[in-house]
This record gives C-alpha cells, structure tokens and sequence, in this order.
C-alpha cells in the first residue's frame, strides 16, 4: 500500500466534500447496524479486506451478512466511527483513492460499562471509490489495525 505524500495531487474541495459526506453517511448507516443498506454503499462485487482477515468479503450479500453478524455480537453496545485525517486523489473521471484515519469507539447503552465511553482501535482505512449513477460506491477497501483489538 502507498501512501499519500507531498507530491500527491489531492482532488479539489468540492469532490473533497462529497467524499466526506460520503463517509459521514456510510458510518452512520454501519453504526446503526443497518447491513443490507451499508453494503449498498459497495459495488455489486465491492471488496472490504482487513489484515487480520483470511479472506476478504466479496459482494453485497457478504458484506450484509458480516455486519448482521457483527450486530449480534455487539448487541447492547454502540459503536461509533469516527474518520479523520482523510486524503483522496483522483485516479480518473470516476475514480479516487481515499485513505484515512478510523477511530472505533464502544458506546455503553445506559445499563453496561458505568457509562463510560471506551476506544476499541484504530485504523488506517484504503479506499478505491468509483461514482456510479452519481453516487460514491466502495470498489475496494482494505483496513489495516494498528494494535490489538480491546
């Protein structure tokens, strides 16, 4: 994986823009559990890699039933992304390569954990985006953790 440096020509703020309202709403919808319409926000063939992974997930229905999964095991938790230092260049008309910062909080519901807000991990995110009928699709996404899962 490269990394993005000072030679990188970054896309103009407005793409900028639409590729960060783009993540606001896919974290959200990922947050809320909703699978079937985060994998939506994935090519038909989209591709979600992390290193700890054997395998990649492949395709919609794949996608949807990992995070059915996760919802499950995460149920009577909160859990929260959050996005930063994010960078995206152009690699054609439809086309960028976005990377950022993802932060994974754990929000207790009102009954667990005393209350208290706890960080998970974080992780670099790398992205292939391909607009698609005016929208912003994931082609390709590879997560790499830095640390141990808590």
């Amino acid at each position: 994986m490269n990394s993005h440096d000072l030679t990188t020509k970054l896309v103009p703020n407005d793409l900028y823009l639409e590729i960060q309202q783009f993540y606001a709403l896919q974290l959200k919808i990922l947050d809320r559990g909703d699978g079937a319409q985060w994998a939506r926000t994935f090519t038909p063939d989209g591709v979600f890699q992390a290193a700890d992974m054997p395998d990649p997930l492949v395709g919609r229905d794949v996608l949807t039933n990992a995070i059915t999964h996760q919802s499950v095991m995460h149920e009577g938790l909160i859990l929260r992304h959050w996005v930063g230092q994010l960078t995206v260049e152009q690699l054609d008309d439809n086309t960028v390569r976005a990377q950022s910062y993802v932060m994974v909080y754990v929000v207790p519901n009102r009954t667990l954990l005393d209350g208290d807000v706890h960080f998970r991990h974080h992780t670099l995110c790398d992205d292939e985006l391909v607009r698609t009928d005016g929208t912003w699709l994931v082609r390709n996404r590879f997560v790499t953790t830095d640390g141990a899962y808590k």
